[in-house]
């Protein structure tokens, strides 16, 4: 079964440069999942349940692909949530757990591009690589907390924050779309 898994991952990864991600159910109470496309960046792959307790975590480096099954026949029936992420990508899929059975469901399946910043000069500039997410709300905070900007930006056009006003430093940037939370700092050079 892992020989399979490998070659469809080297089929994938060579047909597809987007992050892929398959999760399902393969036995009872175990899942199967292939992670690829993901590049040079390192990806965490994390199993939840929906409290937040962790019950599986693995980081995988960057330039190597992930195929794994998970037995989940220890956990506690209920609804769990297998997330991966890097800082290009977040994909949560749901996953639930009852009698001797775990059920995926891959039409609930949440995928957001990250946007991207980039400080150029004074001015910090958010761009989207997705045209998939509809809107982000961008929040700018510096060093004590305070929050010195907050909009709300939308795929439709990239924004551009002045910056022109703040001190040399670093500054917080929280970004928030679909109901999950991106944060990255940046370095304000004067």
């Amino acid at each position: 079964m892992l020989t399979i898994v490998m070659v469809m991952i080297s089929t994938i990864a060579i047909a597809n440069e987007r992050p892929t991600v398959k999760v399902k159910s393969v036995e009872a109470k175990t899942i199967a999942v292939l992670a690829t496309g993901y590049g040079e960046v390192k990806t965490d792959i994390t199993l939840k349940s929906g409290n937040g307790r962790v019950f599986y975590r693995e980081t995988v480096k960057g330039g190597e692909n992930y195929a794994k099954r998970l037995d989940m026949s220890e956990m506690p029936n209920g609804e769990y949530t297998l997330e991966i992420e890097n800082k290009n990508s977040f994909t949560a899929i749901p996953v639930k757990l009852e009698l001797n059975t775990a059920v995926v469901n891959s039409k609930d399946e949440v995928t957001i591009v990250k946007p991207t910043l980039n400080v150029v000069g004074d001015k910090l500039n958010v761009a989207f690589a997705d045209q998939n997410t509809e809107e982000v709300w961008v929040s700018i905070f510096d060093n004590n907390s305070n929050r010195l900007a907050y909009e709300k930006v939308s795929t439709e056009n990239r924004k551009r924050f002045d910056l022109s006003r703040l001190e040399k430093g670093d500054y917080t940037v929280l970004m928030f779309t679909k109901g999950k939370k991106f944060i990255q700092s940046v370095s304000l050079e004067k």
